[in-house]
């Protein structure tokens, strides 16, 4: 689908902007920073570079082709890739593609970064010091257990888990409401077509299962960066450049892959013209 500005370019920074005053308007209620530590400094650059590095060498490395082709998982892996590629990227001009990516790291980032894991977090620290003032039955069979220790990381799990769960609902292929199949009637060709639908299903579960999964784990991922760097820019820059290489790359794939295609039709018609 090739999208058609500037409607659904609005569209997409309306959303991303609505995250991000969502998300202000949480740290308002809870009486946290709603920037995250954001300080742009040469430090927190260069560790939103470093932190960069991991998930995009090992999301390139299951989306190889010959990594595809050994491993079903690494196959519905790409097809999420490529789902998402074409249904919201592919016919974009360079600067939309920038636009696009840099309001998508800013927004989500501000949203459930500082407001939902800086808020949760928060909660988490006062609970502690509930059961720090508690007395009687309460501090004796600890029911509220001591969050200190770990109440960022608790944040950024519930975090990763909100977020996998929110893509699940939003972007999660919905099951057609039929299929429309040949009808055959030797019961071999019966019994291909069940074996293909069988196949069919299985991605289509897997994508289903992959989609969420993979959101969930960058949130996680960047969640413990902002814990570590203490500053919103390391993990916004993270969460951009991950996302422009890894477009980048499937739209070039595609575009690779439809260029190729070109040249073998236009071959294709020249060996037709050259035999008759």
């Amino acid at each position: 689908m090739v999208l058609s500005p500037p409607f659904d370019l609005g569209k997409f920074l309306g959303i991303y902007g609505a995250m991000a005053l969502a998300g202000r308007f949480i740290c308002s209620m809870t009486g946290i920073d709603s920037m995250g530590g954001f300080n742009p400094s040469l430090d927190a650059i260069l560790e939103g570079l470093g932190y960069a590095a991991p998930p995009i060498m090992a999301l390139l490395f299951i989306l190889d082709d010959e990594v595809v082709k050994l491993s079903p998982h690494a196959r519905a892996i790409r097809d999420v890739e490529d789902e998402e590629i074409r249904s919201f990227f592919y016919g974009m001009s360079p600067w939309q593609f920038i636009l696009i990516v840099a309001a998508s790291s800013v927004g989500e980032e501000l949203f459930y970064r500082a407001a939902i894991q800086g808020a949760l977090a928060d909660i988490f620290l006062r609970g502690t010091n509930f059961v720090t003032d508690a007395r009687g039955i309460t501090a004796l069979t600890g029911v509220l257990p001591p969050f200190v220790p770990f109440a960022q990381a608790f944040a950024a799990v519930i975090t990763a888990a909100l977020t996998g769960s929110l893509y699940y609902v939003a972007a999660s292929p919905k099951d057609p409401t039929y299929v429309v199949a040949p009808v055959l009637q030797s019961r071999s060709g019966r019994e291909d077509l069940k074996k293909l639908f069988a196949a069919w299903y299985e991605r289509r579960q897997m994508k289903k299962i992959y989609s969420p999964l993979l959101e969930g784990l960058l949130a996680l991922y960047l969640g413990f960066e902002w814990i570590q760097t203490n500053n919103i820019l390391a993990p916004i820059i993270t969460h951009g450049i991950y996302s422009t290489v890894i477009l980048g790359h499937g739209l070039w794939k595609i575009h690779d892959h439809r260029r190729r295609l070109r040249q073998r039709v236009r071959q294709l018609k020249t060996e037709v013209k050259n035999k008759s």
